[in-house]
């Protein structure tokens, strides 16, 4: 009996250690000389006073610990620090934040650069589950990341723009393509591959991004990012339908339509005042315009600055003389989404239904031709 009674309490016990499985631990340890002592911060990469966990460096030796769930995927950290004695407290202001941080971060070299690896630097890593080690010279910037495969594989990928797709076609955008796969076939445990894929989605037909999901391992297709294709996938618009002719706010505060109906050509160019490439790319624009406004093309430009008085500006500088509308804050994430993009500037041209001839993504000097090529075909009838 005692020992049934024993075998019994066995069983509840790894049954409840089963249900109570413990949570995952990320790790950082660096160890790092000229690195004065005191506080460091883990940081997000992307936004650096979002600080993720502080340590204390002694020795040039600091450890984070952090804990993750069933949600977290890696994602880029960088690690900064001071030498100053002022204590660090939180703030909503980007710009005392980094003063008082000093503007120092760690650099990491490029290690799959072989002979050139020095030469390249990044100041973030990927934060992984399990241990990450960060060894060197700060003075140096000799730093190099260890235990990160996600990190390893970023840096291997450097200037290649994985996932991105660009204006391709043919023969060129198949060979990129496979390129692609491979890899992903290659690292199915990828995140940072899923999320680069993901942020250039509106460049893949719907079939490419069901193959592509396929090759991830199932840990990666049901996390966050793999979430957010298929339910972009389920929303948006079919290849063989129209595009919606949304009523927005013109320059003059008045509605305007985006398209014409009566147009043989609708030519929607998406930008905004903030961005490089859109504003290099508008005197081809008005190359275009002068050359196709008397050939039936409704040529409209559609701003996506969150900022109204910004536009406002930007087209008292450039002076466009075609229809100039913005997309209102609230409304902005709907458009993108309608209109399949996600990187400006985007072009999409369309028939007078608003079903999609061709589109084009980023600024390219010779785009101007392929733009004149697509126009010429759908005015002459080919």
């Amino acid at each position: 009996m005692k020992s049934l009674l024993v075998r019994i309490s066995l069983l509840a016990c790894l049954a409840a250690c089963n249900q109570e499985k413990p949570t995952a631990e990320i790790i950082v340890e660096g160890n790092i000389k000229h690195i004065p002592d005191g506080k460091v911060y883990l940081a997000d990469a992307h936004q650096y006073d979002v600080i993720l966990d502080s340590a204390e460096c002694q020795n040039g030796h600091f450890l984070f610990k952090l804990k993750s769930d069933s949600s977290f995927t890696p994602s880029r950290v960088s690690i900064h620090y001071t030498n100053n004695t002022i204590p660090y407290d939180s703030t909503n202001s980007t710009e005392q934040f980094f003063h008082r941080l000093g503007y120092r971060m760690l650099a990491f070299y490029n290690h799959s650069k072989g002979k050139d690896s020095l030469k390249y630097h990044d100041t973030s890593f990927f934060l992984e589950k399990g241990r990450t080690r960060l060894l060197g010279d700060a003075q140096s910037n000799d730093i190099r990341v260890f235990g990160s495969r996600e990190t390893d594989l970023t840096y291997s990928l450097n200037r290649v723009d994985f996932g991105w797709l660009g204006n391709l076609e043919g023969e060129k955008r198949a060979a990129r393509l496979t390129f692609f796969k491979n890899k992903i076939q290659e690292n199915p445990y990828s995140y940072y591959l899923l999320k680069e894929i993901y942020n250039a989605k509106e460049q893949y037909s719907e079939q490419e991004l069901r193959e592509i999901l396929a090759l991830f391992d199932q840990e990666v297709q049901g996390s966050t990012f793999g979430r957010k294709v298929n339910h972009y996938l389920a929303n948006r618009t079919d290849p063989d339908q129209p595009y919606p002719n949304l009523s927005l706010t013109g320059a003059n505060n008045q509605q305007g339509w985006m398209m014409d109906n009566g147009a043989k050509v609708n030519m929607l160019v998406f930008w905004a005042s903030w961005c490089g490439p859109c504003r290099r790319e508008i005197p081809q624009l008005k190359e275009l315009y002068a050359d196709y406004k008397d050939r039936g093309v409704n040529l409209v430009s559609i701003s996506i600055d969150e900022k109204p008085e910004s536009w406002q500006k930007a087209l008292g500088q450039e002076q466009m003389g075609w229809q100039q509308l913005i997309a209102d804050k609230e409304q902005i994430d709907l458009v993108q989404q309608k209109f399949n993009f996600n990187a400006i500037p985007f072009i999409l041209v369309a028939d007078s239904r608003g079903k999609e001839i061709k589109r084009f993504t980023g600024y390219e000097e010779n785009n101007i031709h392929l733009y004149r090529t697509v126009l010429e075909e759908k005015l002459v009838g080919k």
